[in-house]
């Protein structure tokens, strides 16, 4: 991810920046006649090779709700509960901040998404350090806040541009639905369902890349033999995170270096992503976690303290690739994506400074 970045950062600050733009949007047509689709490249790294990174949060989401940590109802009430209000809280936050300006409230939902991928990687540092189950919290928090920001971008980011392929996307989810029900204990048929619900999302107007959160959420994993299981998850992981997170942070994260826009409705959204992100987030967090224990529905996990959770809910201000990708979903590339980008960059980076402090400081 930061080797992405920093490549990134450099082509679109450097001599080399006209070629970078040229490449990031350069057309690519895929089909032909009705169902061909036509995008510049950055849109099929967007919407296709992360639906790879996409079908690896659902189905690890999937696994920690049927068989793993969070399989006990008992068990997955506090995470979620800090995650809903580490979503409410920053999204409020940014709302405030941007009340009455229309296309800047367009990035309400950049500040809810928590990076699992680098707050596990700053976790790591403190291994032996960190008591397993503050990491179990941290994972299972992430997880929940994810499959909430994917829901959201379901629901609110992407328009219809045409409504026949609506029913393309039905089919999809029927189909995967079916083979839920029946157990099929058999990747290729959700994959071939799942490529048809890609296919259908992108032609009605919205946001491909969830299919593949549907397709690993959909599988049923009990049905399938645990090594298989495994083996499918060591062969998606290496080209989700080491190949398909750098290619996207490389190009979505090559914003220019300006630190003084012109245009105040640019500096509204990125204040208000900043905020959101470094303040709002462990608000949301605290406040979660603080709501479930008080109604007696969470508790927390053996040989922890809120000092932990607080510690956590620092580093849940890392907001990353899903922000990233919320940017381009709501902004486009405009000058005002550039700057919002460059907000989530630099508040994720001072979120995981903050959050690397308070662990040292056990």
């Amino acid at each position: 991810m930061l080797v992405g970045l920093a490549l990134g950062m450099a082509a679109a600050n450097s001599p080399l920046a006209d070629i970078y733009a040229i490449v990031h949007h350069l057309p690519l047509l895929v089909g032909a006649g009705t169902w061909a689709i036509e995008a510049p490249l950055i849109e099929w790294i967007n919407q296709g090779l992360l639906t790879v990174f996409f079908f690896l949060i659902g189905l690890h989401t999937n696994h920690e709700l049927t068989s793993g940590a969070l399989s006990e109802p008992g068990a997955a009430v506090l995470p979620a509960s800090a995650a809903l209000g580490g979503m409410i809280v920053p999204a409020a936050i940014y709302f405030g901040l941007n009340a009455g300006d229309t296309v800047a409230l367009r990035g309400w939902a950049i500040p809810i998404a928590t990076d699992i991928v680098l707050v596990l990687g700053v976790l790591s540092l403190f291994s032996g350090r960190v008591d397993p189950a503050i990491i179990a919290f941290a994972t299972a928090a992430a997880i929940f806040d994810d499959l909430g920001a994917v829901i959201v971008i379901a629901l609110f980011y992407g328009a219809f541009d045409q409504f026949w392929p609506l029913w393309v996307v039905v089919g999809g989810l029927a189909g995967l639905f079916l083979l839920n029900r029946t157990r099929r204990a058999s990747l290729l048929p959700y994959l071939a369902f799942g490529c048809v619900l890609w296919a259908g999302l992108i032609l009605t107007g919205l946001e491909g890349a969830i299919a593949g959160a549907i397709v690993g959420f959909s599988l049923p994993l009990s049905s399938f033999p645990p090594r298989a299981t495994a083996r499918a998850v060591r062969r998606v992981s290496p080209v989700a995170l080491f190949c398909v997170v750098p290619i996207f942070t490389f190009f979505n994260g090559g914003v220019m270096m300006d630190f003084a826009p012109a245009d105040p409705q640019a500096w509204s959204v990125a204040i208000g992503v900043a905020i959101a992100l470094i303040v709002g987030k462990p608000l949301g967090i605290l406040g979660g976690t603080l709501l479930a224990l008080r109604l007696g529905i969470g508790t927390l996990p053996p040989g922890t303290s809120m000092r932990d959770v607080i510690r956590v809910s620092l580093l849940a201000g890392v907001g990353f690739t899903m922000s990233l990708f919320i940017v381009g979903a709501a902004f486009d590339a405009t000058p005002i994506a550039a700057t919002a980008k460059l907000a989530v960059v630099s508040s994720s980076a001072f979120a995981a400074l903050l959050g690397i402090i308070a662990f040292k400081m056990r």
